[in-house]
């Protein structure tokens, strides 16, 4: 009987154990249901409502099939639009929304890689490389951060985005040949525009520098004003577009503004590049459309896929890379503290050291005067200039050891009294030694 009854019991608590188990499966599975079929991304925030993705890491070198899906719209006939004297310049929209991303490439250097590396645009939205100058971009292999290798012409044929952005020209703009800098400049334009005959190409102005900064001299505001002149003159000639972002990001001063420098007085923080996002999206090509939502598939920057290009054009050499490499993932500059070292030791030689003892010497010797005469002599110091107080010092210590009865009289009978006392007292000893040393005293004044 007993052993019929733990038979039973153990049965009824292995039943209710496989049941709570089953339960607490089941709830697990409804639960995770309800999280994955619930939208993803509404709560994020984003300075421009950018939906960015989970990062991907790619080690090797030919990245992933997801990369090589184009993210672009392709250009079109409807898309394209001529520009004119009173649009070349981009106007401002404040009502465009950042889908207009989603219809644009980018053809750049470093400055563009950072806008990349930062999250802010698609690593397969832009051609870029570091230390590439327009004269090398024709016919360079890039690489990008998911590893896939493109050349201009490849890049195109697989981007025929509606608007194609070129952001180049700071890279070899100390090119001692004018003709040199604008006829290269030139001709790639030409080769962007048979290879899209579709889309809309817009010159980006060059961004401002530091002029006193680690690339002065390579790159000045001078120059760049000269030469963003000419892309000005280039955009209408040929009836493309031309985006004046230089305007938010240069100061009064005509210098990079402070806040946007990451470092170098050449480059760009993160703040910088969102500034240069935003003032995108809010000058977009008149047409184009700006409906959807720009998401950025953002890709981890890889050293193993990183390429650059160190010529004299470039001004990059392989001491800064890795400083450079810095500046693209931290906000941080690594070059701050370089400037805030020099002026410590301007600030502590030995010229101010050697004017602060002086003083101190100097007003030692006229507390004399001022504990002899206690009472009347202290107003006469202050109505006359600073020489009084020291023939009366000298005064002093020479008629203290002849007249030792006499020193309190003294002080009251150089000022007015001295006509009446020297006839009755001394008229023979004491008159003539007076006179005789107050002009000598005064000789050596002057």
């Amino acid at each position: 009987m007993m052993k019929n009854l733990k038979t039973l019991l153990t049965k009824k608590i292995v039943i209710i154990s496989v049941s709570v188990a089953a339960g607490l499966i089941l709830a697990a599975v409804i639960i995770f249901v309800l999280i994955k079929s619930s939208p993803a991304g509404e709560d994020a925030e984003d300075p421009f409502d950018l939906t960015i993705e989970a990062e991907k890491d790619t080690d090797d070198a030919g990245g992933s099939e997801e990369d090589e899906v184009t993210i672009m719209e392709t250009a079109s006939a409807d898309t394209k639009v001529e520009s004119t004297a009173a649009t070349t310049i981009l106007a401002k929209n404040d009502s465009t929304r950042n889908g207009y991303l989603g219809r644009c490439v980018f053809l750049g250097d470093s400055r563009t890689v950072a806008m990349v590396n930062f999250g802010l645009i698609n690593d397969d939205a832009a051609l870029a490389q570091i230390g590439i100058s327009h004269p090398s971009f024709k016919n360079n292999t890039f690489i990008n951060n998911a590893g896939k290798q493109y050349t201009l012409k490849s890049y195109l044929a697989a981007h025929q985005a509606p608007v194609i952005y070129i952001a180049l020209g700071v890279n070899g703009i100390n090119d001692p040949s004018e003709d040199h800098y604008k006829n290269s400049f030139i001709d790639l334009i030409d080769t962007v525009m048979s290879q899209a005959p579709n889309s809309n190409i817009v010159l980006m102005s060059i961004g401002p520098v530091n002029d006193n900064g680690a690339y002065k001299k390579t790159v000045q505001n001078s120059w760049i004003e000269k030469y963003n002149a000419f892309l000005l003159q280039t955009a209408e000639e040929k009836h493309i577009f031309y985006l004046n972002v230089s305007e938010i990001l240069t100061a009064d001063s005509g210098q990079v503004r402070s806040e946007y420098d990451a470092g170098d007085g050449l480059h760009y923080n993160g703040e910088g590049c969102r500034a240069i996002l935003d003032y995108i999206v809010h000058h977009p090509v008149p047409g184009i459309s700006d409906e959807g939502e720009y998401t950025v598939h953002y890709i981890k920057p890889n050293p193993k896929n990183t390429k650059v290009t160190m010529d004299d054009g470039s001004g990059i050499d392989a001491s800064k890379l890795q400083e450079l490499m810095n500046m693209m993932v931290e906000t941080t500059p690594v070059p701050t503290p370089v400037p805030t070292a020099t002026p410590t030791p301007e600030y502590t030689p030995e010229p101010t050291q050697t004017p602060t003892p002086e003083p101190t010497k100097t007003p030692t010797p006229t507390p004399k005067p001022t504990q002899e005469p206690t009472a009347t002599p202290i107003p006469e110091p202050t109505k006359t200039p600073t020489p009084t107080p020291k023939p009366t010092a000298t005064e002093d210590p020479t008629p203290e050891p002849t007249k030792a009865p006499t020193p309190t009289p003294e002080p009251t009978e150089t000022p007015t009294p001295e006509p009446t006392e020297t006839p009755t007292p001394e008229p023979t000893e004491e008159p003539s030694p007076e006179p005789s040393e107050e002009p000598e005293e005064s000789s050596e004044n002057d």
